[in-house]
């Protein structure tokens, strides 16, 4: 789940980030939950730590503009991503925006693919930072996994195997299950029998994908010719958010 604040006293362009947002939760099979204020005081009336995953603030507001809503959101969250909305960028503004550690500033009118590319960042941020980890049913019950150390998931034998940083990991799980659980963003199922973390992805070799295993070795995993139109893309993007 993405957690995601909106802030702008034109009720026009919350409405219009909250349909991007939607829009990309719909996209990327991610649940959103957004919550919107018309000013910076409406928000530090409500703000909590760790009650946002990313912000988008407007610069421009009556009372607290959007530099002042920032400094007192860092002075109770320093990790929070805040992100300006703007009709006008100046030096200045970069300044301000250095000073609470902005991660970005958006130019009105706002663009869906800067969006999509400041949310992709703020997604697997939170997924390898927030050290998720995945439960499995083995032969001795269950076990836990941290998901940045899968390198890939295939199926051997009708049993899940989970080749990981610290070895094989044999699971009863079914392989549909695990992928629903996995993001696409991070993940993907390139053939019927193999899951692919884009985080060990080297290179491609004809119809193979190349993955460098526990040992730092190469390994070839197949990629299906229906997938592959889809694999391709899908790494892209995450090249591009890299």
């Amino acid at each position: 789940m993405i957690k995601v604040g909106l802030c702008d006293d034109i009720t026009d362009y919350n409405k219009k980030m909250e349909n991007y947002i939607i829009r990309y939760g719909n996209e990327n099979h991610i649940k959103v939950k957004i919550t919107a204020y018309g000013s910076g005081s409406q928000l530090l009336l409500n703000f909590q730590k760790r009650k946002f995953d990313i912000i988008f603030l407007d610069v421009s507001m009556p009372e607290l503009d959007g530099f002042e809503t920032a400094e007192r959101i860092r002075s109770i969250d320093e990790n929070v991503v805040i992100v300006f909305c703007t009709s006008f960028y100046t030096i200045s503004n970069a300044g301000k925006g250095f000073e609470v550690d902005a991660e970005d500033f958006l130019s009105k009118p706002l663009l869906y693919k800067k969006v999509e590319h400041l949310l992709n960042k703020v997604y697997k941020k939170k997924l390898l930072c927030a050290e998720e980890k995945l439960f499995l049913k083995c032969q001795d019950g269950l076990i836990t996994l941290q998901l940045s150390d899968i390198i890939y998931i295939q199926v051997r034998n009708k049993l899940l195997i989970l080749h990981t940083n610290k070895g094989e990991i044999q699971s009863s799980q079914r392989m549909r299950e695990l992928e629903e659980r996995l993001s696409r963003k991070l993940f993907f199922r390139c053939h019927n029998s193999y899951i692919v973390n884009f985080d060990y992805v080297e290179g491609l070799k004809n119809d193979s994908v190349l993955v460098k295993d526990k040992n730092q070795q190469l390994k070839e995993i197949p990629v299906s010719q229906y997938k592959k139109e889809e694999f391709m893309k899908e790494l892209a993007i995450y090249v591009g958010n890299r």
